[in-house]
């Protein structure tokens, strides 16, 4: 395993896997905490949201201590989606079947970063594939915070931008569809192969689109004002663009070894509070398309897939659209014996719950919600 050594505390916290504690292997080293939650006082009560409701596309329970408005607290239950994924014994690439259906909307970081732990643990060389995956998850990433700006729209009751956006976001995905015959991925990403014609990808009319709506936006003073000082977080057990709203310089297209950006600039913000992660990720839509057009991909590229018979253990880290996300693999003989994920909705919801209860009421909800762009459906997954 090049990257990372389990049980040795180096390196900012990453997350929690269903075995291991996680930590990358530069930066400052830092410690971990325990949730605690507020005691009920007289006059107060638990009001309940979800685990089926308005606003919410995945299952989860939310339960908000409150004395009428303000939000103190929140006790989060995530346990409707929980998905029980069996993988022992399976071949590798069975196995790349059920990861790249954890998340179909971040199905290309997933399906990445378990190839690229198995191509680790088999000591395969996949340097010729580096630039073609970075394409691939910077295109991601640009659906996906278009999503997540999509539901502060939404939550503002600005539906013609909302609207907008989901076409925008639906001309994204067709670009996906048409370079990779999928658009979420399915079937793309294999052990050191990459089927696409990357030729096929033009985002000219994506940056202008998405320039005129950013503009729209920050000239519109009913919107900033619902996101600025709203849900205000600073922690370094953070990750992804809430991190870096936070002034927080974690990405692990910097400090991770899986993929090699090269000279990239990070997007950086310093309240912490929605607005911050709205304006890293809209940054971030622009910086991803800088870095689509830099690479010179314009043949169709496509590698015979291989299946291989050899054993080990191996790792992998990328930055997915919502922060670090890491595998963990153990083979043997072309099987896969474990595998352990750590998923940045982990943090995520950590730091969710505590922006939620920093000062905010019940309509700031939402907006705090969207902003961090937690998938449930990667949070409760259990390997076997």
């Amino acid at each position: 395993m090049k990257y990372y050594e389990f049980g040795d505390k180096t390196g900012r916290y990453v997350g929690r896997t269903e075995k291991y504690d996680v930590y990358a292997s530069t930066l400052a080293g830092i410690g971990k905490d325990e949730d605690d939650h507020e005691e009920r006082t007289p006059g107060e009560i638990y009001f309940n949201y979800g685990p089926s409701a308005g606003g919410l596309r995945e299952s989860v329970n939310f339960s908000i201590l409150t004395p009428g408005e303000a939000i103190r607290d929140v006790i989060i239950n995530s346990g409707f989606k929980r998905r029980n994924i069996r993988i022992t014994g399976d071949s590798i690439s069975d196995v790349m079947l059920k990861v790249e259906r954890i998340n179909g909307f971040h199905s290309a970081s997933h399906s990445i970063a378990y190839a690229l732990a198995v191509e680790d643990a088999l000591n395969v060389d996949n340097s010729d594939l580096n630039d073609a995956r970075i394409v691939e998850i910077e295109l991601e990433r640009i659906r996906s915070n278009i999503d997540v700006i999509k539901g502060l729209c939404e939550s503002a009751g600005f539906a013609v931008p909302e609207k907008q956006l989901l076409l925008l976001r639906e001309e994204v995905a067709r670009i996906i569809s048409t370079a990779f015959g999928h658009r979420y991925y399915f079937s793309v990403n294999g052990i050191n192969s990459v089927d696409g014609d990357f030729s096929r990808i033009t985002l000219n009319s994506v940056e202008k689109q998405f320039r005129s709506l950013y503009d729209g936006l920050l000239s519109s003073k009913i919107f900033l004002d619902r996101i600025q000082e709203n849900g205000i977080v600073s922690d370094p057990l953070s990750t992804g663009p809430a991190a870096r709203a936070a002034n927080f310089r974690y990405d692990a297209r910097l400090d991770s070894g899986s993929l090699n950006y090269g000279k990239y600039s990070t997007v950086m913000e310093s309240s912490g509070d929605t607005f911050s992660r709205f304006l890293v990720r809209a940054e971030e839509i622009l910086e991803s398309i800088n870095i689509i057009e830099s690479y010179d991909i314009k043949k169709i590229y496509r590698k015979n897939r291989m299946e291989l018979n050899g054993s080990g253990e191996g790792t992998a880290r990328i930055e997915s659209p919502a922060g670090d996300l890491f595998y963990y693999v153990k083979i043997n003989e072309g099987r896969i014996m474990d595998i352990q994920m750590s998923s940045p909705s982990y943090l995520n919801m950590r730091n969710f719950r505590y922006a939620l209860k920093n000062g905010n009421i019940f309509t700031d909800f939402f907006f705090v919600w969207e902003s961090f762009g937690i998938w449930i459906s990667e949070l409760e997954v259990r390997f076997q």
